[in-house]
């Protein structure tokens, strides 16, 4: 009967909290990650302090990032956004040097394989068929993001459910486990074991998409800043929130840059910061975001991009964090079930 009843609890609180999966699961896994914090808080102050201590820093971590986007960010996008608009309506002429660099490379392959002019002109065509739609995209997007900015309320609701979720998670830690022990009796090293993965790929997951943005970022604002490239730290601060967009990553930020370097001083420094961006700072993702996730996940990395290329298209960008998540948590029930078959189904 207690099995039951605890069964029977937890779906209705699934049944309450079914609004916000995605808030849920990424509480979870947050909560996951604070709950030694939590009982270090709780080991020196009475539980109505440490709760609320616990719960302003929530805040406090939540509000702080979101913060400097709305004051940093937003306005620098805008601007790039209106100077691309009145570059649009202008004619949206390529510079000179591209241009002429363009022609002679055109002149170049056309003499080697005459056949190529054909082709090139296709090519040409289809880039001028699909730019409008690209410029028309960006535009789009830009008011987008004034739209979320505009949505303060909303977003504070969000922090604050966050905040509230994470925070009832770890206070209720405890419980939880009792549930757990309940539904699953004489299974208290299996659930501990699922407690320790979940803390384990939580935090390999927390570090790749924490740390090694930043540490992108500053490889990338130490390369604009090598090119007198100005305001190298806003550049930078963008590419740390760039870092986290699978396949482009910060490509965003510095090839844009390249690509401007290019038309405005010379070709050759902007293949050199393409070459900076495409081997130190994508190379530092390549070698660090592996290490890192492959730390706390004990699965290949073949499964690893492939649980989060999947959860991208079924959670979204939440996807980032549940992919290598689940993919540990699939691999540790695995483990589970061969140990208990091996004893027998014994407990």
């Amino acid at each position: 009967m207690s099995c039951a009843l605890a069964v029977l609890a937890s779906l209705i609180w699934m049944v309450i909290l079914s609004p916000y999966p995605n808030l849920v699961f990424i509480a979870i896994v947050t909560a996951s990650l604070t709950l030694p914090i939590f009982r270090w808080l709780r080991g020196r102050m009475n539980q109505k302090i440490a709760v609320g201590a616990f719960f302003a820093g929530m805040v406090l971590c939540l509000v702080t990032p979101i913060t400097i986007v709305a004051v940093m960010v937003i306005p620098q996008v805008l601007a790039g956004t209106r100077r691309l608009s009145a570059w649009w309506v202008s004619g949206h002429a390529i510079p000179p040097v591209i241009s002429q660099y363009i022609a002679s490379t055109q002149n170049v392959i056309v003499q080697i394989f005459p056949e190529a002019a054909e082709y090139i002109d296709s090519f040409e065509k289809i880039i001028s068929a699909n730019t409008d739609t690209a410029i028309r995209f960006i535009l789009s997007q830009s008011v987008n993001l004034v739209n979320i900015a505009g949505n303060a309320m909303g977003i504070f609701l969000e922090v604050l459910l966050f905040a509230v979720f994470t925070s009832l998670f770890v206070v209720y830690a405890h419980v939880f486990f009792r549930v757990s022990m309940q539904i699953l009796p004489k299974r208290e090293e299996m659930i501990e074991r699922f407690s320790r993965v979940l803390y384990n790929a939580s935090r390999s997951v927390f570090i790749s998409i924490v740390f090694v943005p930043i540490i992108q970022g500053v490889l990338t604002g130490i390369g604009l800043r090598i090119f007198n490239v100005p305001d190298p730290a806003f550049w930078g601060l963008l590419a740390v929130f760039a870092a986290v967009i699978p396949l482009a990553g910060t490509a965003i930020v510095w090839l844009p840059i390249a690509i401007y370097l290019m038309a405005t001083r010379s070709i050759g420094e902007g293949l050199l910061l393409i070459g900076w961006g495409a081997v130190i700072v994508a190379g530092a993702d390549n070698l660090l975001r592996p290490y890192f996730l492959k730390t706390g996940i004990e699965v290949s990395m073949v499964v690893l991009l492939l649980s989060i290329v999947c959860s991208l298209a079924v959670f979204g960008a939440v996807g980032i964090i549940a992919g290598p998540v689940l993919a540990a948590l699939a691999r540790q029930a695995l483990v589970e079930s061969e140990l208990i078959s091996g004893s027998g189904g014994a407990s």
